[in-house]
């Protein structure tokens, strides 16, 4: 009989456990998991060395109704080297319209990261196919290569 009671207490002490889960606490909205679905993170290498990071957002895969005419970035990235120049090209082709940001700017809810050591900027390509390589090169020859992949 206190076999049975026992296994009755942590089977009851169990169950109450499952009602909640470590997710319960997110609150995302539609658009930040879209973003998050969306963010790509990459070294910026020159051979096997890291200068520096770069984090993109496709925009408009997260805000389609704001972003569709054009090839649409949200980018934030440091570069260990201050005096480095840093470039960006969308399959090869320069960027229509390249905006400077500050921290803290109407894309900020997007990612959970601002600091006030990386560079954040909105790029415009022209419109473009299916694949999307966004790559970045700093004039010390370090770059790495992001590519976006459209929903069909």
């Amino acid at each position: 009989m206190r076999t049975f009671l026992v296994t009755v207490l942590f089977l009851l002490l169990f169950i109450g456990c499952t009602q909640k889960n470590a997710f319960e606490k997110f609150h995302f909205s539609s658009v930040e998991e879209l973003s998050e679905e969306s963010i790509q993170t990459l070294k910026i290498k020159k051979g096997a060395k890291a200068e520096g990071l770069i984090n993109a957002i496709y925009l408009n895969k997260v805000l389609p109704e704001i972003y569709n005419q054009n090839e649409y970035f949200y980018i934030y990235y440091y570069i260990k080297d201050k005096n480095d120049t840093v470039t960006f090209t969308l399959n090869g082709k320069p960027s229509l319209l390249q905006e400077v940001l500050e921290p803290k700017n109407k894309f900020s809810y997007l990612t959970s990261f601002t600091a006030p050591w990386s560079k954040y900027r909105l790029f415009k390509f022209q419109k473009e196919g299916n694949v999307l390589n966004l790559k970045v090169e700093t004039s010390k020859e370090a770059n790495a290569t992001l590519r976006f992949v459209k929903d069909k």
